[in-house]
């Protein structure tokens, strides 16, 4: 019995091969742009800041990143805006000309304007959900790409951005789903031995607290299925009903029920197709781990040789931080540095996120053929996979007459009818 998860193993590879080359500089720059910065995937690949992987934005979390306590920015003995030393405090405070070493933490928050802060946190929400949505519309653009063999990024962007806020707001509540039992299984633990100030926490740490060794195992197990199960979803919404979504051109609630009812019937292939994509992840993070620690290792070196020559031409290590060239020298070097490994790592990336997805839009091809999204041009699947004359090897391999061969031996007018039908063809 053969498995349509292995056998897109060695289509991905045809069909990637198709869809990169022949090289060309524009086409492999785009990719580049996409590659870089769309989001969504499931492991190992890029997701939108909300669901998966983020940006690097980290809001701030725990007792220390309020408006009090010891080690808040706005208060306490450590503050900067307090003490007796505080540029801010004093007679010049811009909090009202009191001492604000002597205000207690508590009392910032009557101090501080809220309105402000509100603007600001909405404005960084909102800038947020903004780059999310636009991520997953250039991820949407990718598999317009493998849809038409053809890349285009503007329009395909703007098109897809109502599709791309649907699939925003559902990986945005899975993701809160699969958090939402460990944040709270963390919190509990934490408020068990010390409480956190906050009442419903307190108290079911408390409840908790009395009951059985036997019922707590269950609870975990019943949030560890959920965590799983939001993990889950939310890898098949990006591996196979994205693609869905871009084949019946729907949204992300018709996607689901699309690609569910395929779900349905061929679990056992999804099963097969869960255990191979770890291996196949794996190996792509293998292959793209190595690049990056050798393309760094070079970088690194060269920009070491180049701020070496021009400590020397300054007279010593120390003027590299000591003057204002060897600052900028610095800051030079570090911009280059980034361009030449972005230049160098990207194409990598460009050739593993590609094969990535087409392997699994080859999987769901094969377990649904009516969700089948690449193109004839690259799907190994297609009779027009040689190209404009796949039709014509596909005859001359299954054995069909020749017919032009036909209308040779049937004389000089017969020659002349047959060649033209067989032009118009």
């Amino acid at each position: 019995m053969s498995w349509h998860a292995v056998d897109a193993l060695d289509d991905a590879v045809d069909a990637t091969r198709r869809f990169l080359f022949p090289f060309g500089l524009v086409r492999w720059a785009k990719l580049a742009l996409l590659v870089l910065l769309m989001g969504g995937g499931g492991a190992g690949v890029n997701a939108p800041l909300l669901a998966g992987r983020g940006a690097g934005v980290t809001p701030p979390q725990g007792a220390d990143s309020g408006f009090g306590g010891v080690d808040s920015p706005f208060g306490g003995v450590d503050s900067p805006f307090g003490g007796v030393d505080s540029p801010f405090g004093g007679v010049d405070s811009p909090f009202g000309g009191v001492d604000s070493g002597s205000m207690a933490p508590g009392d910032v928050a009557g101090v501080v304007d809220p309105g402000p802060l509100a603007v600001v946190a909405v404005s960084v929400v909102l800038l947020i959900v903004a780059a999310s949505v636009a991520s997953l519309s250039l991820r949407l653009v990718f598999y317009d790409a493998l849809r038409t063999n053809e890349l285009r990024i503007w329009r395909p962007f703007l098109a897809r951005l109502r599709q791309s806020l649907g699939l925003f707001l559902f990986a945005a509540v899975l993701s809160v789903a699969a958090a939402a039992p460990v944040a709270i299984g963390v919190l509990v633990a934490v408020a068990a031995d010390t409480p956190v100030g906050w009442g419903p926490i307190d108290a079911v740490a408390g409840t908790l607290g009395s009951l059985s060794v036997g019922f707590l195992v269950a609870l975990g197990l019943i949030g560890g299925a959920l965590v799983a199960g939001a993990a889950l979803a939310l890898r098949f919404t990006y591996e196979f009903v994205v693609p869905t979504m871009i084949v019946e051109d729907t949204g992300i609630i018709g996607g689901w029920r699309r690609f569910g009812a395929t779900a349905r019937t061929e679990w056992t292939e999804l099963l097969v197709y869960l255990v191979v994509h770890v291996v196949v992840a794996l190996g792509l993070s293998v292959v793209e781990g190595v690049a990056v620690v050798f393309v760094f290792a070079l970088v690194a070196t060269v920009a070491g040789l180049v701020l070496l020559l021009v400590a020397v031409a300054l007279g010593g290590l120390g003027a590299l931080a000591g003057t204002a060239v060897g600052t900028v020298a610095v800051a030079l070097v570090a911009l280059a540095g980034v361009a030449v490994l972005l230049a160098l790592v990207l194409p990598v990336q460009v050739v593993t996120r590609s094969y990535r997805i087409a392997y699994e839009v080859s999987t769901l091809g094969e377990i649904d053929s009516e969700l089948a999204l690449l193109h004839a041009d690259i799907d190994p699947g297609s009779p027009d996979f040689d190209g404009p004359h796949g039709s014509a090897i596909s005859a001359v391999d299954s054995g069909e007459p020749d017919d032009s061969g036909d209308a040779s031996e049937s004389g000089d007018s017969a020659d002349s009818d047959d060649s033209g039908e067989f032009s118009d063809r």
